[in-house]
């Protein structure tokens, strides 16, 4: 941490609070994150290390025991690139919620990335919209539409009103699921610090192995959309040297801008708003601390975050006093583990775009 903070010189002093702050929270709770991911580690490499329904720990100052299983769980995380990086423990008043999405006890083997591409039609839609998101919600919905009018899409509400609910599609596959806020933290209901996307995430990757998440200001330009990535996968993305999860858009600025200075390189950021989660033990395992943060109360919303940036002369080499709250920290995940963005970055990103 030292480091990340003698290579930062702050241009006032409101900037320099947010910093610190932000430095001293996020980077506690996601140096945690790493505890477990660095068991991917080795010689270099990912490998998947299968202790998921085992008690094994390196250290027991970070277990959790849930009350309703019995099984206990790692809730630190270290860098997997620095295996004496360790952040603070989650709190354990969690473990009922990840093991009800199935994050923490599922069943193994999961089917892997290449398995999950044999059949298009496994894949499922998954938006979300609020009443003052329903016109660009209405309009990706059409775009999906437009070349997959029989695939499975669902639109969760977020406290959608019974008068924007009428306006929905009256189509066979379209289901509305008003997202159910009650099972999670109040805070949760904070919309705009995005927990809602890692949680409804979770909810429907457990039900369903293929999910493609598409934003309310996303849509879909091309055709053959799916058979087009499935056909990039197999030739170019389904060995450990690439993630499970794919997104397919940049955000058109760095990591670095949007989190305190010092902590990433000066990579690009990939959207958060247009992704494809199969159900793999590598997707799960990003999972675990991509909704243990959105359950913390300031892991994804510390103390100073605010959406709304000011970029410098570029938008890559300078911090804009901004933090994207679920992006940021699954962008941080990913960054972790694999040091370069290709690695979870379709090739294919002019098949969508934003509204």
């Amino acid at each position: 941490m030292g480091s990340v903070f003698r290579s930062f010189t702050a241009k006032n002093s409101k900037s320099a609070v947010f910093v610190f702050v932000f430095a001293v929270l996020f980077s506690g709770f996601l140096i945690s994150i790493h505890y477990t991911t660095s068991q991917f580690y080795q010689n270099g490499r990912r490998s998947l290390v299968r202790h998921q329904n085992t008690n094994f720990n390196i250290n027991p100052n970070c277990n959790c025991k849930s009350e309703k299983s019995g099984r206990v769980y790692d809730f630190c995380y270290t860098d997997p690139q620095n295996y004496s990086s360790v952040g603070m423990k989650f709190d354990c008043v969690h473990v009922d919620t990840l093991e009800r999405l199935g994050i923490l006890n599922y069943r193994e083997p999961l089917p892997t990335v290449s398995e999950l591409i044999k059949n298009e039609e496994e894949i499922v839609f998954v938006s979300t919209s609020s009443d003052d998101h329903y016109q660009h919600s209405s309009k990706s919905y059409e775009s999906v539409r437009k070349y997959y009018p029989n695939h499975k899409y669902i639109l969760y509400g977020l406290h959608m009103s019974p008068d924007y609910i009428k306006r929905l599609p009256k189509d066979t596959n379209f289901e509305f699921r008003q997202f159910n806020t009650a099972q999670y933290p109040e805070y949760v209901s904070q919309w705009l610090q995005y927990r809602f996307k890692p949680l409804i995430m979770a909810e429907v990757s457990k039900e369903f192995p293929n999910v493609w998440w598409i934003d309310a200001h996303v849509e879909m330009k091309q055709p053959n959309v799916i058979k087009r990535f499935f056909d990039e996968v197999a030739t170019n993305r389904s060995s450990d040297d690439f993630f499970s999860i794919t997104s397919f858009l940049d955000t058109g600025h760095s990591n670095f801008a949007t989190l305190f200075p010092g902590l990433l390189k000066m990579t690009e950021q990939v959207c958060a708003g247009i992704i494809h989660i199969p159900r793999t033990e590598h997707t799960l395992q990003i999972f675990k601390w991509y909704v243990l943060c959105a359950l913390d109360e300031e892991c994804m919303n510390p103390p100073g975050a605010q959406i709304y940036c000011k970029f410098g002369p570029n938008r890559y080499d300078y911090f804009a006093n901004c933090f994207r709250f679920d992006q940021s920290v699954l962008n941080l995940l990913l960054l972790n583990q694999f040091q370069d963005p290709h690695k979870y970055l379709s090739e294919l990103g002019e098949m969508f775009g934003r509204m």
